[in-house]
């Protein structure tokens, strides 16, 4: 598994990417991406409800960290209704040569429960409407659910857009691989990445890459070029 680490920190520098929502974070990555990434900070934090997070990371050079927090994904409706209980995690970043503030929330909502998963869609969306103050707004991460459930109904039904849906150039298809089980073309819907309306997104891929054979997670990761 160290050796599945080490290639998603280096795809990530490869990719050049300037905002990254990683999921299912240990202490172990941590490490890892820290060492391979150097050019990145990384925000998250579990609170020790879980020993895997879903963190934030950005280039250094890029943005300044305005502010930062994350609240559990808990309440009566969670806490026994799950065993995967969930921190989730958001930055407000201020980019060094324009100024522009952005709010970048991650999550990784629960893959057994659609109780537990549609209210903590409804949370997260109080809570970018709380706390992004009218800035535009980028939400992603591993919400284990597809394009008809509740909680992408939520999200859609209070303004976020799918960057998949509103992205010039585009692919359709999910990212869920389930380390080969499926095809290349039928890949299952499970992660998305939302943006609120004064955002316009230019691409959206969904990352196929195959190292030594194989892939090195289950998820095939997302790239997506936006502006604001």
């Amino acid at each position: 598994i160290e050796n599945r680490y080490q290639k998603v920190a280096q795809k990530i520098v490869a990719d050049n990417a300037d905002i990254v929502m990683l999921q299912e974070y240990t202490d172990a990555f941590d490490k890892i991406f820290k060492e391979t990434a150097t050019g990145y900070t990384v925000y998250g934090d579990a609170h020790g409800i879980s020993d895997e997070g879903a963190p934030v990371a950005w280039k250094t050079t890029k943005y300044d960290l305005v502010k930062s927090g994350n609240f559990a994904a808990s309440g009566e409706w969670c806490a026994t209704a799950t065993k995967y209980p969930r921190v989730i995690n958001w930055v407000i970043l201020k980019d060094k040569e324009t100024g522009g503030e952005l709010f970048v929330m991650n999550i990784h909502t629960d893959p057994e429960s659609d109780m537990v998963r549609t209210n903590s869609c409804a949370l997260a969306v109080e809570k970018m409407k709380e706390l992004s103050g009218n800035r535009p707004v980028v939400v992603g991460g591993d919400w284990n659910m597809g394009l008809t459930d509740t909680g992408y109904r939520i999200l859609t039904e209070s303004g976020y857009l799918d960057v998949r849906i509103q992205a010039e150039d585009t692919v359709y298809g999910g990212s869920f691989n389930a380390w080969g089980d499926r095809s290349d073309d039928n890949f299952a819907y499970g992660d998305h990445i939302f943006m609120s309306e004064n955002v316009a997104a230019e691409k959206y891929e969904v990352v196929n890459d195959y190292y030594d054979g194989e892939h090195i997670s289950d998820h095939n990761p997302l790239l997506a070029i936006l502006y604001y």
